[in-house]
């Protein structure tokens, strides 16, 4: 089986080649791959941040294809999910911890986004505020 740094390779070079439908496919499978190594390993904060990236490579081709909804879906994707992780008692201190040094990914990622693209007032009011919070070291852990 490949494994998912060189789906992520692929993915790249294909990118770059601007054959985006097979870079579409090795980022859409890097990203599968990821998801189901994360949720065996749930600690595992490099393959959560490597299934960022794959999301977020999926959001840059997107968005380079003209596609902006599309793209900020895929940049919404895993925001979400670490921000809820971040903030379920469920999960342990430690996987709360990761979620939240993951959010400041998403969090950056979803902002530069809102600098070339318009999302809704309500959107980027809350994504600033979560930005201040994590500056200054304070987020909202519930």
């Amino acid at each position: 089986m490949i494994g998912w740094q060189d789906l992520l390779g692929n993915g790249n070079r294909c990118f770059d080649n601007k054959d985006y439908l097979q870079a579409e496919y090795y980022y859409q499978q890097a990203q599968s791959y990821l998801d189901e190594l994360w949720m065996q390993d749930g600690k595992n904060s490099i393959l959560l941040t490597a299934w960022i990236k794959a999301s977020h490579r999926l959001a840059s081709l997107f968005e380079d294809q003209g596609n902006a909804q599309l793209a900020l879906a895929y940049l919404q994707l895993p925001h979400q999910r670490v921000l809820t992780i971040s903030q379920d008692q469920d999960y342990d201190e430690d996987m709360r911890l990761i979620a939240l040094s993951a959010l400041r990914l998403t969090l950056a990622a979803l902002l530069e986004f809102a600098q070339r693209h318009p999302i809704c007032e309500n959107c980027l009011r809350q994504l600033t505020e979560l930005e201040a919070q994590i500056s200054l070291g304070r987020p909202k852990l519930h």
